[in-house]
């Protein structure tokens, strides 16, 4: 029943939105697209939190199906480029965005479709994932989340509005959408590109497997992709550097857009949702300010993702917090730690070198530096507040859901595995509040001085290496790289 009613309803709807249009202008179709693109965004988030067998970790028993676990991950994977594409191509009205999603990403939804059933099928097992996770939700709630029914109508409307947004696109654009010689290596180099940074975090282990590759600290596969980090930089500047300013927007804005989704697919991995998990980390943090950032052109919070997150993602991926027993290079949280890190700290360093946003200046040490000063005060006091609730109660869901270590300053073992001489630090000057909430003001302190330390250092040598920008901009000779 569901194609025939899925199919009805879809023709419906594009029948009206074209008979509206022609009495309301070109303008409501605009309209139309960018509300359902929108809508599709918010329904696929949404979806992210949702209970989700073949997102969640290879370790769990997958189901074996007529087309196979490595064709469902390649569909998967191409619908995250539906994901990244939409958007741009509804909002930026870019053409070669335009035609990937009119050539590529409504025929992929139309797949996404025809495999309804196979999707149903992963999306009504009880696979402990998502809001399963949250131990406070009843149970009859999470039978919920993986009800038949429910689950057939809501990623319905999540393929309804995916379908509608890409036909009235298609529609819109039917007099510009033929391809030119010259178009066909940079449209085929647009999709490529999309397509490799949209990967989801939990396709590779389907693809490969749980390779025998261990990610360890200082190992040469660590070292790799220290030198992978630069090497992506160096390429996409080279690239770039005289490209459009549109062009260096697009690349930016789809790494964003591309981040945003790979870290939020974690939350229907196999962890427990707590406060851990939530974007509450620098660099977790980051992976929705790059975003924010780029689509409200803010230079405030891009001096904090230029200083803040980019020196939290060298610290994270230098000393390589990965568990030993879990650090095969394909596992899920394995590619999850290297995708996030790596995307937060190429793109702010992106958008300093491709010149997407003005030079920094002196007053960026007052943006940064109010910014971090802001988050500390918020994570010591949630941290405070949480791992004394963790200390108050006793049970597993207490210790699984308050237990937090924000910026490695609550959590003398840990701090101690990392830095040597950090575990001391812990045990001086301890003032306990109520015997359960505990502040260590000696490691605390140090954790903000040398932080915002590094953070200075940083400031000081992106300034002088960026003398000929401000030089270009104060010369009036920045319109020849359009800044906005």
């Amino acid at each position: 029943m569901f194609y025939p009613i899925f199919f009805c309803v879809l023709v419906a709807l594009v029948c009206f939105c074209l008979a509206l249009e022609k009495k309301k202008g070109p303008g409501f179709l605009d309209g139309v697209i960018k509300t359902a693109a929108v809508a599709f965004i918010v329904f696929s988030m949404a979806g992210l939190l949702l209970p989700d067998l073949f997102a969640c970790s290879h370790e769990l028993p997958t189901l074996e199906t007529m087309i196979g676990t490595e064709f469902h991950a390649m569909i998967r994977w191409m619908n995250a480029v539906c994901f990244t594409v939409l958007p741009i191509a509804a909002f930026q009205k870019n053409h070669y965005f335009e035609k990937i999603a009119s050539f590529f990403c409504l025929p992929m939804a139309v797949v996404n479709v025809a495999c309804f059933h196979q999707y149903i099928n992963y999306f009504t097992i009880d696979s402990y994932s998502g809001l399963q996770t949250v131990r406070l939700f009843s149970k009859a709630f999470k039978t919920f989340l993986i009800n038949g029914d429910f689950r057939a109508i809501f990623f319905g409307i999540t393929c309804m509005l995916q379908l509608l947004a890409l036909i009235l696109l298609t529609y819109r654009n039917r007099a510009k959408l033929s391809i030119r010689k010259p178009e066909i290596i940079k449209l085929i180099g647009i999709w490529v590109g999309v397509t490799y940074m949209s990967v989801p975090i939990y396709v590779p282990q389907y693809l490969f497997g749980h390779v025998d590759i261990k990610m360890i600290r200082f190992t040469p596969v660590h070292l790799a992709w220290i030198v992978l980090i630069v090497a992506i930089i160096l390429v996409l500047y080279l690239a770039f550097q005289y490209k459009s300013y549109e062009s260096k927007y697009l690349l930016v804005l789809s790494m964003s857009w591309a981040l945003m989704l790979q870290f939020s697919q974690m939350f229907t991995a196999t962890a427990e949702i707590n406060i851990m998990k939530l974007p509450l980390q620098l660099c977790n943090l980051g992976s929705y300010l790059a975003l924010i950032m780029i689509l409200k052109k803010s230079d405030k919070i891009f001096h904090f993702t230029l200083i803040v997150n980019v020196v939290g993602a060298v610290i994270a991926i230098v000393i390589l917090d990965i568990s030993k027993n879990a650090s095969h290079l394909s596992r899920l949280w394995v590619v999850h730690y290297i995708v996030e890190h790596t995307k937060v700290l190429v793109v702010p360093i992106l958008c300093l070198v491709l010149r997407i946003f003005k030079p920094i200046e002196k007053r960026s040490i007052k943006h940064f530096a109010i910014g971090f000063t802001g988050y500390y005060l918020f994570v010591f006091l949630l941290g405070t507040i949480s791992n004394g609730f963790y200390r108050m109660y006793e049970g597993e869901f207490i210790q699984n859901f308050f237990y937090a270590n924000f910026l490695f300053m609550f959590d003398k073992e840990t701090a101690g595995s990392l830095v040597s001489f950090a575990e001391p630090l812990f045990e001086m000057n301890v003032i306990k509040i109520a015997e359960v909430f505990e502040i260590y003001p000696v490691a605390q302190f140090w954790v903000y001085v040398i932080f915002m330390s590094v953070c200075l250092l940083a400031y000081v040598l992106i300034h002088a290496l960026t003398k000929r920008q401000r030089d270009d901009y104060a010369n009036n000779r920045y319109l020849k790289y359009d800044y906005r």
